[in-house]
């Protein structure tokens, strides 16, 4: 083993993630805890001997209010080595939580549903449809899952009522044996216990991806990108941190919000008289999407122009930009130059995806994104979809793209030597 075969690298700079979470039931910190503790086994796994620590900044609120925001902070033990990886997190699962009715994500799953089919029976797509069907794996996720969830969501819209207030008499004649936290309004307990969580997740989704601005739920989805993008802003321009590169990285839904982050910061830049260039945006670096229902949202949820309507569909197309491929938009005459200048050309942008996660998938919609296929042993459906939080190579593959500089005078000898270990054992 030849000392020009080894990788020889160390941690560079100054870097900070900007996590997003998905879907679900999510509390204050999980996000950081997930990634924190598999980053610290990562680190570890490479001999590279690490300190954590939790820390504190003031934040602005785009209302104006003051908050503090708590975060990860890992750094050398080496004194030497002067880098830092913070992992900063968004949290916005507290304001979808008990938005949405049962009856309304009945509605937008049949609105969904359609626009599915619609989707594929357009002459255009046509190809895409018989692709699907000559396959016989994701013919059967494509004919029998989605049928099956179809059912599954009609038939439970039917039941529903029925169940909830058996449930309910159930528990207004028990109140007073009840203890702990089945002690509370017999009503509110029975719409919990009898919801499956299934229905929350898709919950989740029904309220970010309204497509009527008339609808309550647009403030939501509003309220949700304003903060995401005012926290992102305030961590770039955090002029203690004097962060070198910013990695935005998005989970299921959050992959969804972080890219309508950056797009719309590429709005922004458009506006500003410098074109963006007080907004730091060179030193946001990489866009890590995984378990990402993107492709699917912009196929089947996003708003769309009908064909007539080609000064709306342009208008639309130009605001939903960044990234989008070129062949995606419709032609027209006129409205070919798009007033959204995109400044983030530079990003890097991976994606994560497992066949055995129904919410992830190949992103095709969208241009120079790299696809990574992960194959971590699962089952399909949610274990599938969380299981790139505990993957190895997950973070292997996370650090290896940013978080290391190419040493030329072999200033990580313990990195060295372990990678050369590694591969003598393997032969």
């Amino acid at each position: 083993m030849t000392q020009e075969h080894i990788d020889l690298r160390c941690l560079k700079g100054r870097s900070a993630f900007f996590i997003i979470h998905g879907i679900g039931e999510q509390n204050p910190f999980e996000t950081v805890d997930y990634s924190a503790q598999n980053f610290i086994k990562y680190f570890e796994e490479q001999n590279l001997p690490v300190l954590a620590e939790h820390l504190v900044a003031k934040r602005r609120r785009a209302n104006g209010y003051i908050w503090t925001e708590s975060f990860v902070r890992f750094t050398s033990k080496d004194p030497e080595q002067d880098w830092l990886i913070d992992i900063h997190e968004y949290y916005w699962a507290n304001q979808t939580s008990h938005q949405i009715g049962m009856s309304e994500i009945l509605q937008w799953t049949e609105q969904t549903l359609t626009g599915t089919i619609n989707f594929y029976n357009t002459e255009e797509n046509k190809p895409l449809l018989n692709e699907i069907l000559e396959n016989q794996d994701v013919n059967n996720v494509f004919k029998f899952r989605l049928r099956w969830l179809t059912i599954f969501l009609r038939l439970f819209h039917i039941i529903y009522p029925v169940l909830r207030l058996l449930l309910w008499l159930i528990l207004f004649l028990l109140s007073p044996f009840l203890s702990g936290r089945f002690l509370q309004s017999a009503w509110t307990l029975s719409k919990t216990l009898v919801t499956p969580p299934l229905v929350n997740l898709i919950g989740d989704v029904a309220v970010y991806n309204t497509t009527d601005v008339k609808s309550p739920y647009e403030r939501v989805r509003e309220q949700i990108l304003t903060e995401s993008l005012t926290l992102l802003k305030a961590i770039v321009r955090d002029k203690e941190a004097n962060y070198d590169q910013v990695i935005m990285a998005g989970h299921s839904l959050g992959s969804c919000i972080a890219y309508d982050t950056l797009n719309l910061l590429c709005i922004e830049a458009s506006l500003s008289k410098n074109k963006g260039q007080n907004l730091f945006l060179d030193k946001i670096k990489g866009l890590v999407t995984f378990g990402s229902p993107l492709d699917k949202i912009a196929f089947f949820c996003k708003e769309k122009a009908q064909k007539q309507q080609y000064i709306r569909s342009s208008i639309l197309e130009h605001l939903n930009s960044f990234r989008v491929k070129p062949q995606v938009a419709r032609q027209n005459l006129y409205f070919t130059k798009c007033p959204v200048d995109c400044k983030l050309d530079h990003v890097q942008w991976v994606n994560y995806y497992h066949l055995q996660d129904p919410i992830s998938g190949h992103l095709d919609y969208y241009e120079n994104v790299d696809n990574v296929l992960m194959k971590y042993d699962t089952r399909w459906g949610i274990e599938g979809h969380m299981g790139y939080w505990t993957d190895p190579n997950f973070y292997e593959d996370i650090a290896k793209r940013f978080l290391y500089a190419a040493s030329k005078h072999g200033v990580n000898q313990e990195l060295g030597q372990h990678i050369e270990l590694q591969q003598g054992l393997k032969q």
